[in-house]
């Protein structure tokens, strides 16, 4: 079940993961569901692989063929991602489709990214089995939704998770290792390309999904909605993804994570004392609770996504206290106000 059709491409990167002594703040964190033993044909799709591995030149019989197995994600993919056609040519006859397609596939630099992500994910059935027990257990979470097929695909280098309708897909391009030899010319922040490999890829996926399923029409009216919105979908993943590290949840290292752990009560104090909470300016939003290398006004050593961190606890506060609300319920509170007072949110200082 989607909401109004809702596409999402999704840049999200995660951090390394911390180690166990670094991970002491589990306060308000919900227990694992007990999942019950149960069976789910979870269907994945290797779209790169067909599109890649095929012989011969593609014709438009071919393209005909893929548009009806792969409905709204061929052309998402054949103009967004891929950027084969323009959006001026998306109309375009499928002769021409597959001309370009054709210079695409063969293109020296594209067969170099398709070669090493052979190289490393020839092989995803640890990602099938792996996804298969986060959807059980959104199944229990949902009832209601339905389970997406999964896909896979290369279009170096625009997005990491692809979301809409009843597909999740995952850009296998964004995950052959921080050193790949061609994440340089991006220009991309070190944040980001630090994040570039195989352990980040479930959690990714997890936060893309969960982002594309809800819309959120709350976010972008002040920062206190922004950084409730988030703490929902980091709240999600305590519950689909029980045995990952909250450090990879959120994207610290695992020195950010700890010095967040022990500078959340300050953090909150600042937000407060400045009367940020309110603040609905898109600076505001992106200052506190996007994704970076710090925080600017803190210090050097804090991390960025403070607001996302602090709404996660919110979040998880708020669940403990109301423990009959449903997931479902939570998403549909649009007023994050009402959320943080029936959360008894009151961080206390650490000892350093």
């Amino acid at each position: 079940m989607k909401n109004n059709h809702k596409i999402s491409i999704i840049l999200i990167t995660f951090s390394l993961l911390a180690s166990c002594d670094n991970e002491k703040r589990n306060y308000n964190k919900p227990a694992a569901i007990v999942v019950p033993e149960s069976t789910l044909d979870l269907k994945m799709t290797r779209f790169d692989s067909e599109i890649f591995g095929h012989e011969g030149d593609f014709d438009s019989s071919d393209v005909i063929n893929l548009r009806k197995k792969y409905g709204k994600f061929f052309d998402l993919w054949a103009i967004q991602l891929a950027g084969i056609v323009s959006v001026n040519d998306q109309m375009a006859n499928s002769s021409y489709i597959a001309y370009n397609l054709n210079q695409y596939v063969n293109d020296k630099y594209i067969q170099e990214v398709y070669l090493e992500s052979q190289r490393k994910y020839k092989d995803l059935a640890w990602l099938k089995e792996e996804m298969t027990a986060v959807f059980k257990i959104y199944k229990i979470c949902f009832p209601k939704r339905n389970i997406p097929e999964m896909i896979t695909y290369l279009s170096p280098f625009t997005s990491n998770v692809m979301a809409m309708d009843n597909q999740l897909g995952v850009g296998l391009h964004f995950y052959l290792g921080a050193d790949y030899k061609y994440y340089p010319s991006l220009q991309l922040p070190t944040y980001m390309t630090r994040k570039f490999s195989k352990e980040y890829m479930v959690t990714d996926l997890v936060k893309g999904w969960i982002d594309s399923e809800f819309n959120n029409d709350s976010t972008g009216k002040s920062l206190i909605n922004e950084m409730v919105y988030r703490g929902k979908i980091l709240y999600v993943c305590d519950l689909l993804l029980p045995d990952t590290e909250d450090s990879l949840k959120i994207g610290y290292t695992t020195k950010q994570f700890a010095w967040m752990n022990n500078h959340e009560q300050e953090s909150w104090s600042f937000f407060i004392d400045q009367q940020l909470l309110f603040s609905n300016t898109s600076k505001t939003f992106t200052k506190y609770v996007s994704d970076g290398n710090s925080t600017t006004g803190f210090p050097s050593e804090a991390p960025a996504q403070i607001g996302s961190y602090i709404g996660w606890q919110i979040v998880r506060s708020f669940m403990k206290n109301n423990p009959t609300t449903t997931l479902e319920e939570l998403f549909k509170m649009q007023n994050a106000q009402v959320i943080l007072a029936q959360s008894n949110y009151k961080p206390t200082k650490k000892d350093k």
